[in-house]
């Protein structure tokens, strides 16, 4: 019996998730799945007990945490890791922004088993990979030059929300500071995080995408 290669994790908070990637991988005798956790603190531990894996599948919506903003944080602290965003949604906006921040791969919720070998055989040899309809929508919107409209909607926190009101209402990060009785790099801090969450390069593409999805009046 070959003895596994490679280990896998799956952080995302629907079982049924966790267990589909675990009979695939309980498969292939080169892989070995390491397990499946529903918070970033049950995976830390994990590391902590066990080591890290080869590859994380990331959901991105987490009933309490950003998982594109947790794919960052996890890029930095264990720099070996290898991301793979596992999701339903797709959309441009969204793809770019995880590879942003350090996802090494894009996957879709619909996978077939060729998809998920064709994925980890990709990112352990240093290549980018995207599933393929999401490489299909990459064509589709160079070819018509248009951008695919993004239902994505960010969690944010109760100060993040205060300080995205108050960017729309044109106050300066020293004005927000004094607002809220915070420091300015306090602010500065939450107005870097809502450009991240929103995959947004600048206040002006902040705020209309937040009144696009509804978030600010």
């Amino acid at each position: 019996m070959k003895i596994p290669v490679y280990s896998i994790a799956v952080l995302d908070d629907h079982q049924l998730i966790i267990e589909g990637v675990q009979k695939l991988v309980e498969t292939n005798n080169q892989w070995f799945f390491a397990g499946g956790f529903q918070t970033a603190a049950m995976l830390h531990s994990q590391i902590t007990a066990n080591g890290c894996p080869n590859v994380l599948l990331l959901d991105i919506h987490l009933p309490q945490e950003d998982g594109i903003l947790l794919c960052k944080e996890l890029s930095k602290k264990y720099p070996d890791l290898k991301i793979v965003m596992l999701t339903s949604i797709a959309e441009i906006a969204i793809v770019k922004n995880a590879m942003k921040n350090g996802a090494k791969g894009f996957m879709l919720k619909n996978m077939q088993a060729n998809d998920l070998w064709q994925c980890l055989n990709k990112v352990m040899a240093g290549e980018t990979y995207l599933h393929s309809d999401i490489e299909k929508l990459l064509i589709q919107t160079g070819i018509s030059g248009k951008t695919v409209g993004s239902s994505y909607i960010p969690k944010l926190s109760r100060r993040e929300q205060e300080i995205l009101n108050l960017i729309a209402k044109e106050m300066t990060t020293t004005e927000i500071a004094a607002h809220l009785f915070i420091s300015v790099n306090t602010a500065e801090t939450h107005r870097a995080s809502l450009l991240s969450k929103f995959g947004c390069r600048n206040i002006a593409g902040l705020i209309k995408a937040a009144m696009e999805k509804g978030m600010i009046d």
